[in-house]
């Protein structure tokens, strides 16, 4: 079995270190906070000290971070993933960062004889904790194979987009189809709160026709219940559209739909919603929606 290490143990990293260890693998774990440690040192793997001590005697290294000056940080820093590396060794940043970014470190590695996935995730806190997620991977097709057992304790679908950078392209377009269906879940849900219907009975009756998708099933009866509960945070969400914006502006693309939803996250946050999960843009969604001085009788 491969030596494994990890690094990042936030809502999305601690079960997918959690499940490497269910599927048997030595697994080595390092988190700026330390207390994030705690519970799977006690479920037997053992506690790094350092990114560089996480990389040391490990077949492959995991990264599960926020941002791209994070991955920077963590993998090309003093002390970083990288100077723990021996050669042959490889390294699979499951962030989602810039493109660019993810190329960048690509070519570090290689300079040092690591190998080296840009490998981001979706499915969300609850696919994490099943081992579910949908795995988006840019690299050379031989590393990808190499460690395809890895990839497979932590996701049930992994698909090679293409090489270095390409499985960070795919999963901003993937936020990209999320955010605007989230945005009409919200549009959906606030029309037929004006309306007088029973929200329930309408996700019954549309989840299952043309309307139907994954975040009407699991976002929509979150927020009809006022369950605002992070799987996915907004702060979090707001930055892959940020990346998003940025990646399409260098192709001189205009994202109308991307660029809208991104300042109705904006609302959000300036509401005090950063740290809840996505479904909580529908109490923004409402409150811009609510305009009484555009109604007819109003005054």
């Amino acid at each position: 079995m491969k030596r494994i290490g990890f690094v990042g143990l936030g809502t999305m990293g601690s079960p997918m270190a959690s499940n490497l260890l269910k599927a048997g693998y030595v697994v080595r774990v390092f988190n700026r906070t330390q207390s994030k440690m705690d519970l799977l040192v006690a479920a037997g793997a053992e506690a790094g000290s350092s990114y560089a001590d996480v990389a040391k005697d490990a077949d492959v290294v995991v990264t599960m971070v926020s941002d791209s000056p994070d991955v920077r940080q963590v993998v090309l820093g003093q002390g970083g993933v990288l100077s723990g590396c021996r050669k042959g060794a490889v390294i699979v940043d499951m962030s989602t960062i810039s493109p660019a970014v993810a190329v960048e470190v690509a070519d570090a590695c290689a300079e040092r004889g690591v190998d080296f996935l840009d490998a981001p995730v979706t499915g969300g806190e609850s696919g994490a904790i099943a081992g579910t997620l949908s795995i988006l991977v840019g690299g050379s097709e031989r590393i990808v194979e190499s460690v395809g057992d890895v990839l497979a304790a932590m996701g049930s679908k992994v698909t090679r987009i293409g090489p270095s950078g390409s499985g960070q392209w795919a999963k901003l377009c993937n936020q990209v189809v999320c955010v605007l269906n989230i945005l009409a879940v919200c549009e959906g849900l606030t029309l037929a709160q004006a309306a007088g219907l029973d929200t329930n009975v309408l996700l019954g009756a549309i989840s299952g026709g043309a309307a139907g998708s994954w975040m009407l099933s699991n976002l929509g009866p979150k927020m009809v219940a006022g369950d605002w509960g992070p799987g996915f945070r907004i702060a979090l969400q707001r930055k892959d559209l940020r990346l998003a914006l940025e990646a399409a502006q260098k192709h001189c693309l205009s994202l109308a739909g991307t660029s809208l939803v991104q300042n109705e996250f904006g609302v959000a946050e300036e509401m005090g919603f950063s740290e809840e999960g996505t479904q909580a843009l529908f109490k923004a969604v409402r409150r811009l929606a609510t305009q009484p001085s555009s109604c007819p009788g109003s005054e």
